[in-house]
């Protein structure tokens, strides 16, 4: 059908819902509003059933092959969305999705998502299938000064006039990460609303609120620091941050090495960093995870991280606190395989 970048996704839906949806790119945070905007406009529609899938390595595509044939005689028409949890994934899982062109009707919208480059994953046979009938958004990492564009925006949006200076201190403060960006934006709208903020005014605000947060966490884990990272951890988790939240930005983080692993190997680093929109200044702390985990290292971290999305969401999970501090502590530092939960997921 189309192609559109995140900020075209809007225009799209007001002019009515396609059977399909394929959202593919590295930047969370226009990743995640674009899906919400099509749930919105989906719900409007009358689309009232919503149903989320992650295609890992133990999927069982039986299951969604049972709600894309699920008519809306016996059921309500739905929005399906489904995760591919893994940046390649295997030729067995590309088989699966060559498939699902062919069950697309009218009583389901189809959602597909995932962190691979757009320009990656368009090239595959599925994509290419699919993409007759779907609208394909591209999103891409934001350079800086897309960056201050976006800031600004969404400043405005929240009823905030922000100086040049004081873009610039949030630009530096969030270093490229659009989601803690959004974040603080909407922090400061609750505590300075309809104000005008120079800098002086944002550097306090930032001394205000220095709580830890997941960020802060996944510096610690990136460098390497257990103990600066359990503590961390442990805050967050007295400040009632959602488990769920930690694990996916530490699986987020894992993604965008392997990215980089990959890079590396073919000599490509620093063009990498470049197209994830990795500021030199974080660049060192991805250098030192590369050299001390290994590609079958962060491949057994990928099968823990979701061995820890499965049980959570199973309600099978005793101790969160423990489960997430293993995940911390095999991010900081490779140790001997002594405990996995993947010993009790499958169970």
């Amino acid at each position: 059908m189309q192609k559109l970048y995140a900020n075209q996704l809007p225009a799209q839906l007001q002019q009515g819902l396609a059977p399909c949806y394929l959202i593919f790119g590295e930047e969370p945070l226009q990743k995640l509003e674009a899906i919400e905007a099509i749930r919105h406009a989906a719900k409007s529609q009358g689309f009232l059933e919503r149903l989320s899938f992650s295609a890992d390595a133990q999927f069982d595509w039986q299951q969604l092959d049972n709600e894309l044939s699920a008519m809306s005689l016996f059921a309500e028409r739905r929005l399906i969305e489904l995760e591919l949890a893994q940046v390649k994934p295997p030729a067995a899982v590309n088989e699966q999705l060559k498939q699902l062109a062919a069950k697309l009707h009218p009583d389901i919208v189809l959602v597909l998502h995932g962190s691979r480059s757009f320009s990656e994953v368009s090239k595959l046979a599925w994509f290419k299938q699919l993409a007759e009938q779907a609208v394909q958004v591209a999103i891409y990492p934001l350079d800086e000064r897309q960056q201050l564009q976006w800031l600004q925006q969404r400043a405005r949006q929240l009823q905030l006039q922000l100086s040049s200076d004081a873009l610039n201190l949030l630009q530096q403060h969030c270093a490229g990460n659009l989601l803690a960006a959004r974040q603080e934006l909407e922090k400061l709208a609750l505590t300075h609303p309809d104000s005008r903020i120079d800098a002086d005014t944002f550097s306090r605000f930032l001394a205000d609120h220095s709580s830890y947060n997941v960020f802060q966490l996944t510096d610690s884990v990136l460098a390497g620091h257990s103990a600066e990272a359990a503590h961390r951890l442990q805050r967050l988790l007295e400040q009632d941050t959602e488990p769920v939240i930690i694990a996916w930005q530490l699986h987020k983080e894992l993604s965008i090495l392997q990215q980089l692993a990959q890079a590396e190997q073919q000599g490509q680093l620093n063009a990498q960093f470049k197209q994830l929109a990795i500021w030199p200044k974080r660049q060192p702390l991805y250098q030192q995870a590369l050299q001390r985990l290994s590609r079958g290292w962060q491949n057994y971290l990928l099968q823990e991280l979701a061995a820890f999305d499965r049980l959570f969401k199973a309600g099978q999970l005793t101790n969160t606190t423990l489960a997430l501090l293993h995940l911390v502590t095999l991010f900081c530092h490779p140790v001997a395989k002594t405990f996995a939960l993947q010993q009790y997921d499958a169970d």
